[in-house]
């Protein structure tokens, strides 16, 4: 049994580098910030619907809220681990 191989991929893997924008850092925690902010909104209108019985569909609101709570959880510890490592730096004696 003879296997031929997949072929050439650089054609595509170099149209996937051309096409991909790098951003700036800030830009990229501007926007995280940003949805985090979309999740709290839409988890609190959420909890207004559960509290008051407008439930339609509570799995999708349930997963609405846990999704705000791991995003909020998430930029707590990103922005932990930034300033644990700007204190770092600081102790550095140059």
């Amino acid at each position: 049994m003879r296997i031929d191989g997949l072929g050439d991929f650089s054609p595509v893997l170099q149209q996937k580098k051309e096409s991909k924008e790098v951003k700036p850092f800030s830009e990229v925690i501007e926007e995280f910030v940003a949805d985090v902010n979309y999740d709290l909104k839409v988890a609190k209108e959420a909890e207004r619907k559960i509290a008051s019985g407008e439930v339609e569909n509570l799995e999708n609101l349930m997963y609405q809220i846990a999704k705000s709570d791991i995003s909020l959880r998430l930029i707590t510890e990103i922005r932990n681990k930034a300033l644990e490592s700007y204190q770092e730096i600081m102790r550095m004696q140059v």
